[in-house]
């Protein structure tokens, strides 16, 4: 029988844009514009601010996006990570940021080999299948580990493993040593720090050490994922769930379940939003004398999804279910990154405090909203689990343009490129479009 990383190899050295269907070559295309337009508005946020000074003696081809930096590829998919990922907009797959973790190794290395649009797409495409079979090979990580950070190195080395073009055998090493820098957990998510952010920089970076590692020479065990003491073990407890990460490889391609997010907060909190604002128009805010909502196991247990006031940073506010809830409700901006800085708004923390948020139990993904005004008047909504987070190519456009309409970029030149990227023969025709000139 081969092991996880073999077949996790022999899948991603086989990939190319044109191995693929048209409709997943499509739908990277436009994840690659979703989260490159996240990270292009996070520019001056404080984690990527802190990620290039730390890179700041860097010299490379690689370029950061949304700055005139070029730094060497390893410290270009740390910033850049931690910049797709800065506004918490970017997208998500199985319990982790997909697009943050693998795209800046896909750009970074297509920068320093001349790579092509045809290679980078293969290298995403293969990047998000692993970060989701990671995940699914492990799902008990949660709520003690951090997805991102565990499944995410290794999907970060799958990318690097394709952009470096490595065969079977060193990109079975490139996996293997991944697996063993996984790394992660949710503290910060409660305190409102830092690390949690810049994890997902670290995973992609170490991600592509991995594959840079592997390219040179390093080993790992061929049962790094399923042996006594591998990965699945350590992160999740069991390897009862190691056919799940090879099941319909090659088949059905992951990076098509993706989601979404049209508001700059938790993953966990957009489906409560979401429900809020379909509830919002047929209340008055001011005569609500108690809001209950009930979530899934693994909703309710995430790290920070129970954050009550007082609210002390950006991120306590974007990842707490009250407060989300409450602004939504209130007809807020929900969809304003400036909205969550708001962290002492006396209506907001008025009407979270009236929230009471129940655990469904596991194997469940519905959540209700239930919304009681004084007299007895009810109101509710129903959806489940991220059901309205979908990407459709519009949307896409639309928040792209949102979001990147007022900084010294060529939005729709880049658009343009983006979707005729597999055409593209060196990637820096996307590249020099998304650096600017301070």
């Amino acid at each position: 029988m081969k092991s996880v990383s073999a077949k996790w190899a022999e899948f991603i050295q086989g990939t190319t844009a044109k191995s693929v269907p048209p409709e997943v070559l499509d739908h990277a295309k436009v994840r690659m514009l979703d989260v490159i337009g996240t990270g292009l508005a996070a520019r001056g946020l404080k984690v990527p601010e802190l990620a290039r000074a730390f890179v700041s003696g860097s010299s490379g081809p690689a370029t950061i996006v949304g700055h005139p930096d070029r730094v060497a590829p390893i410290d270009a998919a740390l910033v850049n990570a931690t910049l797709m990922n800065g506004r918490s907009e970017d997208d998500f797959l199985q319990k982790s940021h997909p697009g943050a973790l693998t795209i800046p190794g896909a750009l970074a290395v297509a920068e320093e080999m001349g790579r092509g649009g045809a290679d980078v797409l293969a290298g995403v495409i293969v990047g998000y299948e692993i970060v989701a079979r990671a995940f699914l090979g492990a799902p008990h990580m949660l709520p003690k580990f951090r997805a991102s950070g565990v499944a995410g190195t290794v999907g970060a080395a799958a990318t690097g493993a394709r952009m470096y073009g490595l065969d079977v055998e060193k990109t079975m090493h490139a996996l293997g040593a991944a697996a063993c820098f996984a790394h992660g957990f949710g503290q910060g998510f409660l305190s409102g720090s830092t690390e949690v952010k810049l994890n997902v920089g670290m995973a992609s970076r170490q991600g592509l050490s991995a594959a840079i590692l592997a390219k040179l020479g390093a080993t790992a065990s061929p049962v790094a994922f399923e042996g006594d003491v591998g990965y699945f073990r350590a992160f999740s407890g069991t390897a009862d769930n190691a056919e799940a990460a090879t099941r319909d490889l090659g088949t059905h391609y992951l990076i098509q379940d993706t989601v979404y997010k049209e508001c700059p907060i938790c993953i966990f909190t957009q489906t409560p939003v979401a429900l809020a604002k379909q509830i919002a128009p047929q209340i008055d805010a001011s005569k609500i004398e108690r809001i209950v909502l009930t979530s899934p196991d693994l909703t309710y247990t995430n790290p920070g999804f129970l954050n009550n006031k007082p609210y002390r940073t950006h991120l306590q506010a974007a990842i707490s279910a009250r407060f989300c809830t409450a602004a939504a409700l209130l007809g807020k901006a929900v969809e304003s990154y400036e909205l969550y800085d708001q962290l002492e708004e006396p209506e907001v923390l008025a009407l979270a405090e009236k929230i009471e948020l129940v655990n469904r139990g596991p194997d469940q993904e519905r959540l209700d909203l239930e919304v009681v005004q004084q007299g007895g008047a009810t109101f509710r909504a129903s959806g489940v689990e991220h059901d309205t987070l979908f990407p459709t190519k519009d949307k896409v456009l639309a928040k792209f343009r949102r979001l990147t309409g007022p900084l010294p970029i060529d939005t729709e030149k880049v658009i343009a490129v983006m979707m005729e990227l597999e055409k593209v023969d060196d990637i820096r025709v996307l590249t020099d479009l998304l650096r600017t000139q301070k």
